[in-house]
């Protein structure tokens, strides 16, 4: 790592580090939650007389010990990556993100620092929107950092200081497919010998994330579980007839079966925006969020 280090010191660059508070408190049910943001709430860390008051101001200043540690003490850092997810998790809620993301904002806005390196902060906040085929593999809350969804619509009210009113914009001239989606046929059991396998092929190459404890369609019952695990991969395929054809057990509505906080997308029109789709493929891939619905059953 020193060598790194040095290769940068001597080109003249930067250190980057990435920081999520929110990763801490996923990996830890005793992470102190008011310790993640920015309000003053938390109760403070004592450092050799410094105290600190959030994680982020902790966590770089850990690593501005570690370069001075080292002989790196005037080397810049920029913070390459941090925010906060709104789904995929019981803490990554929009709640929490626009708590997040917001606070971050006022707190490096002033050029304050953090009690080791004062001054002006280089940050980046992670991310636009959500990616909805990033792998899960670190937890389903990986494809719902954005501050928008897929389809350019901002999630929460977040002022970054480029509009007059400090709000989000939409993006605009978004071209939909139709607006019909592929459900459970109402009159199916759910101990239907079909339902099972069904849930598991769509959920592998869909997305099912947003299904589970304390997520955005976390209140689903049954029925309406599997109808989302179809409609994801019914959309992702653009709709397209053989991808909503699970076996004597789902049919296509033009009634929206959102509901609360549950949304149940209508994809973006086909290579619209560099979107790649339309592909249905013919073998099933097995995967844990697969069988963390199918259990919800």
């Amino acid at each position: 790592m020193i060598t790194i280090v040095k290769f940068l010191s001597d080109n003249g660059g930067p250190f980057t580090v990435n920081i999520y508070p929110f990763i801490s408190l996923y990996n830890d049910a005793n992470f102190p939650v008011d310790y993640a943001f920015f309000d003053g709430n938390s109760q403070p860390v004592s450092d050799g007389g410094t105290f600190y008051y959030n994680m982020f101001d902790a966590n770089y200043d850990t690593l501005v010990h570690a370069l001075e540690k080292n002989g790196f003490g005037n080397m810049p850092i920029i913070v390459g990556e941090i925010g906060w997810p709104t789904d995929g998790d019981k803490n990554a809620n929009v709640e929490f993100a626009r708590k997040f993301n917001q606070g971050f904002m006022a707190h490096i806005s002033g050029g304050k620092g953090t009690p080791k390196r004062p001054g002006p902060i280089d940050a980046y906040l992670f991310s636009l929107i959500d990616e909805d085929a990033k792998s899960v593999q670190p937890g389903y809350f990986e494809r719902h950092w954005g501050v928008f969804t897929f389809d350019g619509l901002p999630k929460y009210a977040l002022n970054l200081g480029t509009t007059n009113t400090g709000a989000l914009i939409q993006a605009k001239g978004v071209r939909y497919l139709q607006r019909k989606w592929c459900v459970m046929k109402p009159n199916v059991r759910l101990d239907d010998p079909q339902v099972a396998p069904s849930v598991s092929y769509a959920c592998s190459l869909g997305d099912c994330t947003s299904l589970g404890v304390g997520t955005s369609c976390g209140s689903l019952d049954g029925k309406e579980n599997i109808s989302y695990a179809f409609n994801s991969y019914y959309q992702i395929n653009d709709q397209l007839d053989t991808a909503c054809k699970f076996p004597n057990i789902s049919e296509v509505t033009k009634t929206d079966p959102s509901t609360g906080t549950c949304r149940f997308p209508v994809m973006i029109e086909p290579y619209y925006g560099g979107a790649v789709h339309g592909q249905v493929f013919l073998f099933p891939l097995m995967l844990a969020v697969a069988i963390a619905v199918v259990s919800i059953f």
